[in-house]
């Protein structure tokens, strides 16, 4: 009897024994789990966000202060300017892109336009030419308004100009009385009807080299046009309520352009649809806009005078193009226009 009752209170004391080292090993395991869940890594995706974002504010504020335009940290009063600088480099950064997205879309688009063009399909009536032509017209008035400025059409529906300025040499008739000196001036076409005639003219004048007018004919006045762009227009780009009438600037050839012209007469026909070929009677010159200055004071006369008749080989009777400017209406709701861009002083050598 008290041999069993020995072996009972044995048995449950190494009971009890085995029972605290397993509560032990638990509060052990519980300890170890909560450690490492306090000290487990932070979400790193939201991490590097926040350190790219602070890397993009870090660098944007190096840019401007290595351009004057941000005060350092230490002067706190100019704090809130700083940020605002910040957000229109931030703006301007987000503009870039946008502009670089929608010029990639309309290069793809030309290009497709392009090959189309290649087939001799009369595009004016083939229902896949018009839906891709429409497309590169969308496409390419997002882009002027993004690259050149988006304007209140009701206001302004003709806002992009260009002015030309001249040098008559010394072989026009009047240069002794009258000098070298002249400027023209054109308004572009509606981007609601033309768009990429107009987009075309103005990345020729953004990229201005030189150019003249070489050609003295009855019926125009055609210039060479020296910049970035090399290609004739993608497709006969052309309106009927824009029609080539007197004073009209148009693109000269069959593609179109770059080269360019001042009609000195109404060339509705002669440059309107089905005009110069026979294969296509919808077909007709790509336009521009219209000569808004330089008709009355006599400059486009002047250029008439050039000495010698249709395209000619002496470039001293050339009257010469030595810059172009690109103008857009001023921000402050008036008539007034401002230089957005103008071509270099100085002229290539050939």
């Amino acid at each position: 009897m008290g041999y069993d009752s020995n072996i009972k209170s044995s048995r449950a004391k190494k009971q009890q024994r085995l029972t605290l080292i397993a509560i032990v090993i638990g509060l052990a395991l519980a300890c170890v789990f909560a450690v490492n869940f306090l000290r487990r890594p932070k979400d790193t995706g939201s991490t590097n966000a926040r350190k790219n974002n602070n890397n993009v504010n870090l660098a944007l504020q190096a840019k401007m202060r290595q351009n004057g335009g941000l005060a350092s940290d230490a002067d706190s009063n100019n704090n809130n300017s700083n940020k605002k600088q910040l957000r229109t480099v931030v703006k301007n950064n987000d503009l870039e892109m946008e502009t670089a997205q929608a010029q990639e879309l309309v290069s793809q688009l030309e290009q497709k336009v392009r090959a189309i063009k290649k087939t001799g399909v009369i595009m004016e009536t083939d229902k896949e030419s018009l839906a891709l032509t429409s497309q590169l017209q969308d496409a390419t008035r997002t882009l002027i308004k993004l690259r050149y400025g988006d304007f209140d059409s009701s206001i302004h529906p003709t806002p992009y100009r260009i002015k030309l300025d001249l040098e008559f040499q010394s072989t026009i008739p009047d240069f002794d009385t009258k000098g070298k000196d002249g400027t023209i001036v054109i308004e572009l076409a509606p981007i609601s009807l033309i768009p990429y005639s107009v987009y075309n003219f103005l990345e020729i004048a953004r990229t201005w080299k030189k150019g003249a007018f070489h050609r003295n004919a009855g019926h125009v006045l055609q210039a060479i046009a020296r910049s970035d762009v090399k290609q004739s227009m993608p497709f006969q780009e052309y309106s009927k309520e824009y029609p080539h009438k007197k004073y009209t600037v148009g693109y000269a050839g069959r593609p179109s352009g770059p080269e360019f012209y001042i009609s000195i007469q109404n060339n509705s026909r002669a440059h309107g649809p089905g005009s110069q070929q026979q294969h296509n009677p919808y077909e007709a010159d790509c336009i521009i806009g219209t000569v808004i200055q330089g008709v009355e004071d006599g400059t486009v006369a002047r250029i008439h005078t050039m000495p010698g008749k249709e395209f000619l080989g002496d470039k001293k009777k050339w009257v010469l193009i030595r810059r172009m400017h690109i103008l857009v209406p001023k921000d402050d709701g008036s008539d007034e226009y401002v230089e957005f861009s103008s071509s270099p002083l100085v002229i290539p050598d050939d």
